[in-house]
């Protein structure tokens, strides 16, 4: 078992820069190109001066461009990805102050989880490379994905399942949503930080294993799982009650079928490449077919398989990230 070298992590850091470029750029051309179309999105009256948003579009794409040169030229990262970060720190206040004026609604918290929220932890990392706090942090990579991932569970128990399609007919769920709206954002909070924790859990793993090919090809699986996964969790709190009956149902084939499949697959991916102990690699397959039960139960709308290949996995998962990293550390 190989210790992670920085080498390692720089080829992490240069996709991660490659993705956040190729987003900003799209969102940029977006803009430009249909400056109308995100207020039709959202609800919202167009805007008497679309330039507005078009030179904002323009903006979004030269950080892209930032970023796109960032990964080629290590010694750009941190001035860029800093003021990166400091701009996706600034939109979400700003975003808090237009929700509460009512200029904007609530839906567009999907907007702000990919444009900012999404990218605090990986700039975050990158900054911190080089750092004993970094050092620090990434050493707890499977100890907080299993924390989290169990609270996730607990969430789901306690805060949101009274909500899901188990929770009984639409009317009973609009009712618990429109009632908990606290609770219900907060357990899909809660959520999207077990998803965010899952994607540097699956870094961390790749980057021991002495294989980097095969390491990135999981974790690009993992980082298209986590954003079919922060899209799901963005309609749940952002979306519900209103939409419940299109968004919620979107959500969850979002979530439990492709996010869930796609963690599931690159899970299966590194446990081949690891040597493990035989109740290790046991314990895998238990994970891993619940995972499986998981995808195939929200493909095929049977829901008391759902449940309860959804609750093997949130129950077997947590301690056996926990063992799985104390193994590899």
């Amino acid at each position: 078992m190989t210790e992670s070298d920085p080498a390692h992590r720089v080829r992490f850091s240069r996709i991660l820069l490659s993705l956040a470029a190729l987003y900003n750029l799209a969102f940029g051309a977006w803009a430009i190109l249909s400056p109308l179309s995100f207020f039709t999105l959202f609800g919202l009256a167009a805007p008497n001066h679309p330039a507005i948003w078009q030179c904002l579009g323009m903006v979004v794409g030269v950080y892209g461009a930032g970023y796109a040169w960032a990964s080629v030229r290590p010694d750009l990262v941190k001035p860029i990805v800093a003021l990166g970060l400091a701009g996706k720190i600034l939109g979400p206040i700003g975003w808090v102050a237009t929700v509460a004026s009512g200029e904007w609604p609530v839906s567009t918290f999907t907007l702000i989880l990919f444009n900012d929220l999404a990218w605090w932890l990986p700039f975050g990392l990158i900054l911190l490379e080089g750092t004993r706090l970094g050092e620090r942090i990434r050493a707890l990579a499977p100890q907080a994905c299993a924390v989290i991932n169990a609270a996730a569970a607990f969430a789901m128990l306690l805060l949101l399942r009274p909500g899901m399609e188990v929770g009984g007919d639409a009317a009973t769920r609009i009712a618990y949503i429109s009632g908990h709206p606290v609770a219900w954002r907060a357990g899909w909070g809660i959520w999207i930080a077990a998803a965010l924790s899952l994607a540097a859990f699956y870094a961390w793993w790749g980057a021991r294993l002495g294989l980097p090919r095969r390491a990135i090809a999981a974790f690009l699986l993992v980082t298209a799982g986590l954003a079919c996964d922060l899209f799901a969790e963005s309609l749940y709190i952002a979306w519900l009650p209103e939409h419940l009956e299109t968004a919620g149902r979107l959500g969850t084939l979002l979530t439990g079928g492709a996010a869930n499949g796609l963690y599931t697959v690159a899970g299966i991916l590194l446990t081949l490449m690891t040597p493990m102990t035989r109740g290790m690699r046991l314990a895998a397959a238990a994970v891993w077919t619940s995972g499986v039960g998981v995808t195939l139960f929200t493909l095929i709308e049977w829901l008391p398989g759902l449940v309860a290949s959804t609750a093997a996995l949130m129950i077997l998962f947590p301690p056996w990230t926990w063992m799985l990293g104390r193994r590899l550390r």
